[in-house]
C-alpha cells in the first residue's frame, strides 16, 4: 500500500503467515506471492528498485526473550540481505538501489548493543564501532565504501493515527553515486504528503517529520548533531468531551489499555504503566487491548455517564472523601479490528475475511500505514525528479 500511495509498482512479496497472504492476494492481485523466504532463489526472482524487510522482531524486543539476530525468527534478517546481495552482484549492482528494514528499538540495546551493530556491518559489508556506552542514537547515518545507511525511529503518534508506537526505519542507498540516504530520512523542511504544495502550507505541517532527538553521523569519526523533539501534534483519540463545542466538561472519556482485562474489572496496562487517556498502546499479537470508559460521580455511591455531581467547596485535595469529581472504570470492552484497523492507519474493512484473531494478529504484526508511506515516498521524492519513475519494489 505504501509503494501504491508513492507511485511504485509492487511486484513481490514474502510472507509464510496464510491469512496476510490472503488479504495481500485481495487487495493486490497481480502481486506474486513468493512465500517463505528461506526457500527464495536470488538468482531467479525478478529484480527490483526497492526491497523492503520487517525481519521478525520477537529476539530483538523486550517482550521477547532477547536471542537478538542469532534467534531464529529475528536472524532472517541476514537471509534478507543476503538476498538484497545476491539480487545485486547478477544485476552488476544495478537492482535494488535501496533496502529499507524495520523493527523495534530493542534493536538498538539487544545484546548490549551488538545487534544494531551487526545490522550495520551486515549491510555495509564493513566493521563500524560500537558508540560511546554502548548506545545506539535513535537517528543516525553511516557512510560505507558501498552503501550509505540512514536510520531513524518514528512514533506513528506523530504521523497522523493516535497509537504509540515507536519503530527504526533504515534506509540504505547503494547507488554508486548521489547516495541520499541521509536526505530522505531527515530533510530539513520535509512534510508528509505532496512537496508540490505551496511553501505556506509545507511549514503548517512540518512538525510531523522531527520525531527524533538526536542524530549520530558516522563516518569513521563521530560528530552529533541535536534535532528539537517534536512537542504536540499528536492526534488524539476521540472521547465523551469532545462535543459540538469541541471543549466540554470532562464527564465521560474513553480510555485504551493494553493488558489482561478480567471480567469488567480494568486492569494494568500496557508493560505495567496504567491507562492512556489520548493514545492506545502499541498493538501486539498478545495483549487483549481494550477501551474503558469512564464516568463521573453522580453521588457519593453513583456514577452516570454525562453527569457529574454538584461541585462543594470541600472539594479538591485528594482523600478525605470530599472529591468533587472521582473517576471509576465502568464498563470494559476489547477494541474491535476495525478499530486496530484505524489505529494502524488502514481503511475500514482492510483485513476482512478472517477472524477476529487472525485479524488482530495480522495488525499486531503489521506497520503503521502513515509511516511506511512517508518512508517510500520520500525515497521517491528525494530521487525522482524524472529520473526514477515506473520503479518497482
Amino acid at each position: 500500500m505504501a509503494a501504491c500511495h508513492a507511485g511504485v509498482t509492487p511486484v513481490w512479496a514474502s510472507e509464510i503467515e496464510p491469512f496476510p497472504c490472503s488479504v495481500t492476494a485481495r487487495h493486490f492481485p497481480d502481486v506474486k506471492q513468493l512465500g517463505d523466504i528461506t526457500q527464495i532463489n536470488p538468482d531467479e526472482i525478478e529484480p527490483v528498485d526497492i526491497i523492503c524487510a520487517g525481519s521478525p522482531c520477537q529476539d530483538l524486543s523486550i517482550a521477547g526473550k532477547r536471542k537478538g539476530l542469532n534467534g531464529e525468527r529475528s536472524g532472517l534478517f541476514r537471509t534478507a540481505v543476503d538476498l538484497v546481495r545476491r539480487m545485486r552482484e547478477r544485476t552488476a549492482g544495478k537492482y535494488p538501489r535501496f533496502f529499507v528494514w524495520e523493527n523495534v528499538p530493542g534493536a538498538f540495546s539487544s545484546n548490549q548493543g551488538m545487534d544494531f551493530q551487526a545490522v550495520l556491518e551486515e549491510i555495509g559489508e564493513s566493521e563500524i564501532p560500537m558508540p560511546q556506552g554502548n548506545r545506539w542514537a535513535p537517528a543516525g547515518l553511516v557512510q560505507f565504501p558501498g552503501v550509505e545507511i540512514a536510520w531513524r525511529v518514528l512514533d506513528a503518534q506523530y504521523w497522523g493515527v493516535p497509537q504509540r508506537r515507536r519503530r527504526i526505519f533504515l534506509v540504505a542507498d547503494f547507488a554508486a553515486d548521489g547516495r541520499c540516504a541521509g536526505e530522505i530520512l531527515f530533510e530539513s523542511e520535509g512534510v508528509q504528503g505532496d512537496t508540490a504544495k505551496g511553501e505556506g502550507e509545507r511549514k503548517g505541517t512540518a512538525g510531523g517529520t522531527a520525531g527524533c532527538a538526536q542524530i549520530a553521523i558516522y563516518d569513521m569519526t563521530h560528530a552529533d548533531e541535536a534535532m528539537r523533539p517534536v512537542k504536540d501534534g499528536i492526534v488524539p483519540t476521540l472521547n465523551a468531551r469532545m462535543g459540538t463545542g469541541g471543549n466540554q466538561a470532562p464527564v465521560a472519556h474513553s480510555y485504551c489499555i493494553a493488558g489482561n482485562t478480567i471480567g469488567r474489572k480494568l486492569q494494568n496496562g500496557g508493560n505495567g504503566k496504567g491507562v492512556l487517556a489520548e493514545t492506545a498502546y502499541t498493538l501486539n499479537t498478545i495483549d487483549r487491548h481494550a477501551v474503558a470508559e469512564i464516568y463521573g460521580m453522580k453521588s457519593y455511591s453513583e456514577y452516570a455517564c454525562h453527569k457529574v455531581a454538584a461541585l462543594r467547596a470541600s472539594g479538591g485535595a485528594c482523600g478525605g472523601g470530599s472529591e468533587n469529581l472521582a473517576l471509576s472504570a465502568s464498563v470494559v470492552r476489547r477494541l474491535t479490528p476495525t478499530e486496530c484497523e484505524r489505529l494502524q492507519g488502514l481503511p475500514d474493512g482492510y483485513t476482512e475475511g478472517g477472524s477476529d484473531t487472525a485479524r488482530y494478529k495480522a495488525l499486531g504484526n503489521g506497520m503503521a500505514q502513515p509511516c511506511a508511506t512517508y518512508i517510500i515516498k520520500r525515497i521517491v521524492e528525494v530521487v525522482s525528479n524524472g529520473r526514477m519513475e515506473n520503479c518497482s519494489y
